[in-house]
């Protein structure tokens, strides 16, 4: 019986096809790191794919989502300052996730599987993971720091 598993894979090793980040993989992820993180790995996906149109939309879409965060993180040190717990802003962040998965990861997922199939070589996560974990790391420590700066000095 002839061992197929060695056998070179046209569409992995052709040149165009380039290492992705795997869309739905990225909209997972994106539930835990925010869709900020999930817009810049689209975003490289996009300029990898070879859209810089897509590209630029997806840096909008990572841009966006830095400021929901920025509002999210102020609103949340405010919150503690007057001692409230409205969950507004938890309801702006559903709905803000929701509509990044429909506008930005949506449509990337559906133009890798219309170029690719399911067959397409997949980057690694470690190092993009890891780059996550760090900066939520120091988003956390910001909050901290903002929110004991507004209850130290309010």
């Amino acid at each position: 019986m002839r061992d197929t598993s060695q056998a070179p894979d046209p569409v992995l090793d052709h040149p165009a096809a380039a290492a992705l980040w795997r869309p739905s993989v990225v909209a997972a992820w994106s539930l835990v790191f925010t869709p900020a993180f999930g817009s810049w790995l689209l975003m490289h996906n996009w300029r990898v794919l070879g859209q810089p149109q897509a590209a630029g939309r997806a840096r909008l879409w990572l841009g966006a989502s830095l400021a929901m965060l920025a509002l999210q993180l102020l609103a949340g040190a405010i919150n503690r300052r007057l001692n409230g717990d409205s969950p507004l802003m938890a309801w702006l962040a559903l709905a803000w996730l929701l509509l990044w998965l429909l506008g930005a990861a949506w449509p990337q997922w559906i133009a890798v599987r219309r170029r690719y199939g399911r067959r397409y070589a997949r980057r690694g996560w470690n190092g993009a993971l890891g780059l996550a974990v760090v900066l939520g790391g120091a988003c956390w420590a910001g909050a901290f720091l903002l929110t004991a700066l507004l209850l130290a000095f309010t």
